[in-house]
């Protein structure tokens, strides 16, 4: 065996599974094997409301937590 061809040989198998993770994805793909659906834009109809509700959440609790913070300083 050449070193040409060991070199072909090592693309070749760094080609078809980059990482053991990759291995492990395609191995256990049972829902989707031909990666048919990846990029489909198919999200369910409650996770805008979800998201909206998360953003107003975050942002309260943002503002109570600088205004506590700023009252605890001006108490010092």
């Amino acid at each position: 065996m050449t070193l040409h061809e060991i070199k072909h040989m090592q693309a070749a198998r760094r080609q078809s599974i980059k990482t053991p993770r990759d291995a492990l994805r395609k191995m256990h793909n049972t829902h989707d094997p031909h990666e048919m659906h990846t990029w489909a834009d198919n999200k369910p109809w409650w996770l805008l409301p979800l998201q909206v509700l998360g953003a107003v959440a975050m942002g309260t609790g943002l503002t109570l937590c600088l205004y506590y913070a700023t009252i605890i300083l001006f108490l010092l």
